[in-house]
């Protein structure tokens, strides 16, 4: 066996199954209690409630105390690169895959979507096959439609079709705000995704990055689609040049925005509601007024609803603990402890969570219907659906192009934007202004050059400009598929994205640079 390819698969086993967090609730635990496996990207909090939940209703419709494990090693993003990397490795050593983890929980669906793809490794001129996530063949057509009713929010499934995953929650995105920190800015409260691009947000704006969250991603993905590929490139372009800090993790946000480190920034609707009850909760505790700190706020008809799902690993240790599991999320208990207020009274007839309020939206209608009035949010999500039509190019694009573009060289971005709004000419607007918008020369050659994106090479030297959206798929298929592979674009030991990353990244930087030393020769 290669030396090498033993190492990495040891590591990816190790990265998931080292020291898992066991939570148990109840009475003191049996020496040989079942304990499922979970690999997750939630939080303590909502690790916390499940956990009490699922063995309080394993214990009652069982009758059978069961412990959980939780591994929580990154984003949903970094998960999927390490099951890959784990599943890939079985394959090349003719092992049976998995038997390390027996659930994945939480995410985005584009995530589980990539897992439940084959996945295909050839041995010695052979193709070994497998899929990440196993069918969950049991439920059928008829409680499915029970379940959910139509497969549909926004535009999007509920669960896979094929039966790989099934959302348990639902989850949007929008804008978080530091009421504090915005009126001492004298800025009203951002409301729509082009608020982010207001030159009184220099510095102040927090984001994290979507080539290690896939929520992110997703975020930033529905952005460009809802707003059009210019324009969603414009207001991220500046939400980044107004940016004083971009994380690894979207549940920093709420929380950094929530202390002023931040004045706001861009978060999945949870960790925003989630961290308002924090400040809400420990000022209760504390005797304190309970103030208006922080407000989260979904941009109308600018984001989109996704599903949050659960799924079944394949090779599960415990493939039956992990049926019940994914049994419990879909039940009553399971959806409602998305949204009852948290407290040791049933709500509704039902038990809510111990203590968090986790503020999530709940994935089946029944739950809506019989219920609503009892949950911490007003909030239904069928009851004012935006389908969303996808351009299924942008995607791949949201990583290469936003690191790029805002990242690898933050400094002059963020240089040349100071320099745009900080012209005589630009308009104190406060939201959007392109060149478009302005009659100034010099300013209108600025914005132009800042707003400007990459021209691709292709093969027999064809021209590829990523502002048009006619261009992008061959630029994914080509490059970042790697259908462009000996064509001579990039050295046979060179990975396409990397070369392709690496020239976004010189003629950003180049942008930025031109307009930095443009101003400076006036100065």
């Amino acid at each position: 066996m290669n030396r090498l390819a033993l190492y990495l698969s040891l590591v990816a086993v190790l990265i998931l199954t080292t020291t898992p967090v066991l939570l148990y609730r109840g009475t003191p635990r049996p020496e040989r209690v079942r304990t499922l496996v979970i690999v997750t990207p939630h939080n303590e909090q909502i690790r916390s409630e499940f956990t009490s939940a699922f063995i309080r209703w394993h214990t009652k419709h069982y009758g059978e105390e069961v412990g959980v494990a939780w591994n929580a090693p990154g984003g949903t993003t970094e998960i999927r690169r390490m099951l890959v990397a784990q599943y890939e490795a079985a394959l090349r050593h003719g092992v049976a895959p998995g038997g390390d983890a027996d659930l994945l929980f939480g995410g985005g669906s584009y995530e589980f979507e990539l897992l439940s793809r084959p996945l295909k490794v050839t041995v010695d001129g052979t193709d070994r096959t497998t899929t990440i996530l196993e069918p969950c063949t049991w439920l059928t057509q008829g409680e499915l439609l029970e379940l959910y009713g139509p497969n549909e929010v926004d535009g999007r499934p509920l669960y896979d079709p094929k039966l790989h995953w099934f959302g348990v929650a639902l989850s949007t995105f929008g804008i978080v705000s530091n009421v504090a920190q915005c009126d001492a800015r004298g800025v009203e409260l951002p409301a729509r995704w082009e608020d982010l691009a207001n030159p009184a947000l220099f510095e102040a704006v927090a984001l994290a990055n979507p080539a290690q969250s896939g929520s992110v991603a997703t975020a930033f993905e529905t952005i460009l689609q809802r707003l059009g590929w210019e324009r969603g490139w414009q207001v991220l372009r500046r939400a980044a040049a107004n940016s004083n800090q971009i994380v690894a993790s979207s549940s920093v946000i709420p929380t950094t925005v929530g202390g002023g480190e931040s004045c706001t920034g861009i978060a999945i609707d949870f960790y925003g509601r989630y961290q308002v009850q924090v400040l809400a909760d420990n000022a209760q505790e504390t005797g304190l007024p309970k103030l208006d700190r922080l407000r989260f706020t979904a941009p109308l008809g600018e984001s989109v609803v996704d599903a949050d799902p659960v799924a079944i690993l394949r090779g599960a240790p415990d493939a039956e603990l992990a049926k019940r599991f994914v049994e419990f999320c879909l039940s009553l208990d399971g959806q409602l402890l998305w949204q009852l207020p948290h407290g040791p009274v049933e709500v509704c007839g039902h038990h809510p969570p111990e203590h968090y309020s986790l503020r999530r939206m709940p994935a089946r209608r029944a739950a809506y219907a019989c219920c609503s009035s009892c949950f911490v949010d007003e909030i239904d999500p069928f009851a004012d659906q935006s389908p969303l039509v996808s351009d299924p190019n942008f995607r791949d694009f949201v990583g290469p192009l936003f690191v790029s573009m805002a990242m690898d060289d933050s400094r002059h971005l963020r240089a040349a934007w100071k320099a745009i709004f900080s012209h005589p000419a630009y308009p104190n607007a406060g939201g959007l202004v392109t060149a478009a918008d302005v009659s100034d020369p010099q300013l209108k050659e600025w914005l132009t050059a800042f707003d400007a994106m990459p021209t691709v090479v292709g093969p027999d030297n064809a021209l590829f400009h990523l502002a048009k959206v006619a261009d992008l798929a061959a630029v994914r298929q080509g490059w970042i598929k790697g259908k462009f592979a000996g064509s001579g674009l990039w050295e046979e030991r060179q990975q396409p994205r990397t070369v392709l990353r690496a020239a976004f990244s010189d003629f950003f930087s180049m942008q930025y640079r031109q307009i930095t030393q443009s101003a400076a020769l006036l100065h």
